[in-house]
């Protein structure tokens, strides 16, 4: 990946610089050395940025987020996965909203912010189903299992309590 940024570099591809800057930081975060991915990342965001790469701003701002959440800082992690979703709501990103919104409620959820997680989840799910986002629905039928529901049904059946409680208060 450093002999492909050094090439992006010398013929100026400001897209694939980011993204390859990207995509060293997972390296660097798959082996712990967050503040090296932290560093590409913000390399990357910012060249994002420069070149008005919204998809890749709001990836990078996810990615960035995870980086927080490993290190146990879930306030920090939480406000760029808020940043990021703003960003993807925006562009209409309907796949990155929906992994940015899971990312969101797995932080509620580790924080016993039990009920703000469920309505996370259950948006997430939400919109996964709508758009066939396969890993998010397959992470979703997983965490049911962890919360002791039965996979995509518990989500659904959530999703149709929130619709009747919302039809009720209109």
């Amino acid at each position: 990946m450093q002999q492909s940024l050094d090439i992006q570099k010398a013929i100026g591809d400001k897209p694939g610089e980011g993204t390859t800057l990207n995509n060293i930081s997972q390296v660097y975060q798959a082996q712990g050395d967050y503040d090296t991915a932290l560093d590409y990342l913000q390399q990357s965001l910012a060249i994002l940025k420069a070149i008005g790469d919204k998809q890749g701003e709001g990836t990078t701002l996810n990615n960035i987020s995870q980086v927080y959440k490993a290190q146990g800082d879930y306030e920090t992690a939480l406000d760029y996965l808020q940043q990021s979703l703003a960003i993807r709501k925006a562009i209409g990103d309907w796949p990155g909203m929906c992994a940015t919104l899971f990312n969101i409620g797995r932080i509620q959820l580790q924080h016993e912010q039990t009920q703000a997680a469920i309505g996370t989840f259950v948006s997430a799910y939400q919109l996964a189903k709508r758009i066939n986002h396969f890993q998010v629905l397959e992470a979703l039928t997983g965490l049911a299992k962890q919360l002791g529901g039965e996979g995509l049904s518990m989500w659904e059946g959530l999703l149709q309590q929130s619709l009747a409680s919302e039809e009720h208060t209109e």
